[in-house]
């Protein structure tokens, strides 16, 4: 059984007459009628009868005819499909995000209003081999990417404090004069966290830590609220938005981490749009830095 014959079959059906469903196919009508017979013959059925100059369906001929619809309908439409996948491909950015996700975010966003096609399917998973763009810090360990293209931007970190505390009369602090102050802090196992204790334990003591979360949000309320200090990322989290924190720096410590872009080519060529998004997310980060 050919696709052809179902096809032949199913415009002859529709027309009820040989000659009609020929013309249409621009078929001769010996070849038409040869196919139907041949489609007959090999489902032992016979599909139309004659009626006046036309045909009509027996009620094999219905029962076919009633299932072929929606497959004839599903391939004609097939080519379109194809196509729809093919550019959802092409304009697809898959990325995992291990640092700075809410600055990303806003990048996104950003991006989205310049190029309202682009797709984005996010993750956050160590390795990352499988994602056209990977984000994370020197202090990520893990999978070697085999970088097509790879950015590393230096960013600042800051002590967060409230606006009201002693401490905001200052413009920087000395690490260690934090040794007993409260410290608000992501839960231990973020790789920021890990950084900090290792900024506090080169200035020779353990952050006396009062709080910690997995929610970013969470941090920065609680020292709004003046409830400890907390290490802050220059651009990752924001702007300090209000009068209620103030941002110091550090002095005695070159506090910095590394926020590293890899376009991964190890997964075998990434997708148009990964490699535009590439460019405008390094643009972006290189503008807040």
């Amino acid at each position: 059984m050919e696709l052809s014959q179902l096809k032949y079959f199913y415009e002859a059906a529709k027309e009820e007459h040989v000659t009609k469903a020929a013309d249409k196919l621009h078929l001769a009508q010996p070849a038409l009628t040869k196919s139907i017979k041949a489609l007959e013959d090999e489902l032992g059925v016979k599909l139309f009868y004659k009626a006046g100059r036309g045909v009509k369906l027996t009620e094999y001929g219905e029962y076919l005819k009633k299932k072929l619809e929606p497959l004839l309908r599903e391939l004609e439409l097939l080519p379109q499909t194809v196509e729809k996948m093919t550019d959802a491909a092409k304009n697809t950015v898959t990325l995992n995000v291990l640092a700075a996700s809410t600055l990303i975010t806003d990048i996104i966003i950003k991006f989205k209003k310049k190029y309202p096609d682009a797709i984005f399917r996010m993750t956050r998973k160590e390795g990352g081999t499988d994602c056209d763009i990977n984000v994370l810090t020197n202090t990520s360990v893990g999978t070697e990417f085999e970088a097509e293209e790879k950015a590393i931007i230096e960013e600042k970190i800051f002590i967060a404090v409230p606006k009201n505390s002693l401490l905001a009369q200052k413009d920087s602090v000395d690490l260690t004069e934090l040794k007993y102050s409260d410290f608000i802090t992501l839960s231990g196992k973020r790789r920021f966290r890990l950084l900090c204790d290792y900024f506090c334990e080169y200035a020779g003591f353990s952050p006396h830590v009062i709080f910690e979360s997995d929610s970013l949000i969470a941090v920065k309320n609680l020292v709004r609220a003046g409830e400890g200090v907390a290490f802050w990322p220059h651009f990752s989290w924001g702007k300090v938005n209000g009068n209620m924190i103030k941002l110091l720096k550090i002095d005695n410590l070159d506090c910095h981490r590394e926020i590293v872009v890899v376009q991964n080519s190890s997964r075998g060529g990434v997708s148009p749009m990964s490699k535009v998004f590439y460019g405008f997310l390094v643009r972006e980060l290189s503008k807040k830095y």
